[in-house]
């Protein structure tokens, strides 16, 4: 299935069956998915003032299942993950407490999209997304809609400022966080550019914005900062990291 067959232009689409099927329901509970908490809020908040619309639970996943749901929509952030991780979407699609999975990313590449959408999600939405947008988004996904965007659409996306992400404090822009992460696991110029889906010398420019923002000089000197950081306390850093390209 094309991306753009999903398209405004073209109507609404049905979006798989799954076990818990919501139909058009109001005020859809939405449960934030990522591996830091700072996300999480920051996407919650993001979304607060649209509370009369749409309900951003505190439902906890834990091992891709949510409990306290169910849920209408899990809201798969992919900040600090390598490419789409299909394992986890189908985790999340498996859950009897989950009714639709959508993505939240940056880019969306026809084969991230085809990724996503073959593991059993049923949106693929962009970050650049304003707010409200992302709300009439997220209960069309709710009424049993597939939506995604245009491939290519999200590559050129800007970092939004009314959400947090890990980083953000240290004056890091979510793509440059995004970068440095990835860096700061060991993953080569290269490896980064094919998982964001950007360019080497893009790679290359957030990266020196990234040391030079944070006070350090090479890999070794983030990977460091980034392990003894809080809100990056996940990250398995590997304690030898060298810089690389």
């Amino acid at each position: 299935m094309s991306a753009h067959l999903t398209g405004a232009s073209d109507g609404p689409k049905t979006a798989p069956t799954r076990p818990f099927s919501p139909g058009r329901v109001r005020r859809p509970r939405v449960a934030v998915v990522n591996d830091y908490e700072l996300v999480v809020r920051g996407v919650a908040g993001m979304l607060a003032p649209f509370a009369d619309r749409i309900v951003v639970t505190d439902a906890i996943v834990i091992d891709g299942a949510v409990r306290n749901g169910p849920v209408e929509v899990a809201l798969y952030d992919t900040f600090g993950r390598p490419h789409v991780e299909r394992r986890s979407i189908e985790r999340l699609v498996r859950d009897p407490e989950i009714a639709r999975v959508a993505i939240y990313s940056f880019d969306n590449t026809e084969s991230e999209l085809q990724e996503a959408l073959a593991a059993g999600a049923s949106a693929f939405l962009s970050k650049a997304t304003p707010a409200e947008g992302l709300v009439s988004q997220l209960e069309r996904v709710a009424a049993g809609e597939l939506v995604t965007s245009a491939p290519g659409q999200l590559a050129s996306a800007t970092t939004r400022s009314d959400r947090e992400w890990p980083g953000q404090e240290l004056g890091l822009s979510e793509r440059e966080a995004e970068v440095a992460v990835l860096a700061a696991l060991g993953q080569r110029n290269a490896d980064i550019g094919q998982t964001l889906c950007i360019g080497v010398d893009t790679v290359k420019t957030h990266l020196r914005r990234a040391f030079r923002k944070v006070g350090v000089r090479n890999r070794t000197e983030l990977s460091v900062l980034l392990r003894d950081h809080p809100t990056f306390r996940r990250l398995a850093m590997p304690p030898d990291t060298q810089l690389a390209d």
